[in-house]
């Protein structure tokens, strides 16, 4: 008897202790979503200091919480959310991306695939540089998805790190299409330059 308490206690526990996972980690994920959007629209660096501080909070105490080797796969999505919404926010106000040393409660694995999936967010930063007609920073957005592609591409270890195939082939794929949208925007500017200065000079006459 005292064995079958022990066993339906230790289930009980084991139990418990997913759900509360599942549950941080469904909040950690919206969070780091909403961040994201927030991001994109703002312009004011000091807005996500205390959010960003409080998820890392959060993913250090999911990290605690997975005991049981069969539940460090949860850590997987909100761990490379959170390093898409801080690499997104160092890019755009700080102009750098987080290096590994400095979030040591990050697995390696997500870390990577975490920077994959921040290409996309700033495809998003480049178009909307292009509607302010802001080559430099369309320049350097693209510079920056230009650098992680590359980092992506160091490795190969498909096996041991789950989609990381997918994310390069989709990387690649973002990557040639913005680089297509670049050049079509810059011709756009110049032409509309040339017309300027058309018109400038028929006013003149």
């Amino acid at each position: 008897m005292d064995e079958l308490n022990y066993l339906i206690n230790y289930l009980a526990n084991k139990d418990s202790v997913r759900e509360e996972i599942l549950k941080l980690s469904r909040e950690i994920t919206r969070d780091c979503a909403m961040l994201i959007r927030k991001i994109h629209k703002s312009d004011d660096k000091d807005e996500f200091k205390d959010k960003l501080n409080e998820i890392s909070e959060k993913i250090k105490k999911l990290n605690s919480l997975a005991t049981f080797p069969e539940f460090v796969g949860y850590l997987s999505t909100p761990q490379q959310e959170f390093v898409e919404a801080l690499s997104l926010y160092m890019i755009k106000f700080d102009n750098k991306i987080p290096s590994f040393k400095e979030l040591d409660f990050i697995k390696e694995e997500n870390y990577i695939l975490g920077l994959a999936d921040v290409i996309g967010e700033l495809r998003r930063e480049v178009l909307e540089a292009m509607k302010n007609d802001n080559l430099a920073e369309v320049e350097r957005y693209f510079k920056f998805m230009e650098d992680l592609y590359e980092f992506l591409m160091n490795f190969d270890y498909y096996h041991v790190v789950d989609n990381l195939r997918r994310k390069q082939d989709i990387s690649r794929g973002i990557l040639e299409k913005t680089h297509g949208d670049i050049v079509t925007f810059i011709q756009n500017l110049k032409l509309r330059e040339h017309l300027k200065r058309v018109q400038i000079g028929l006013s003149q006459e």
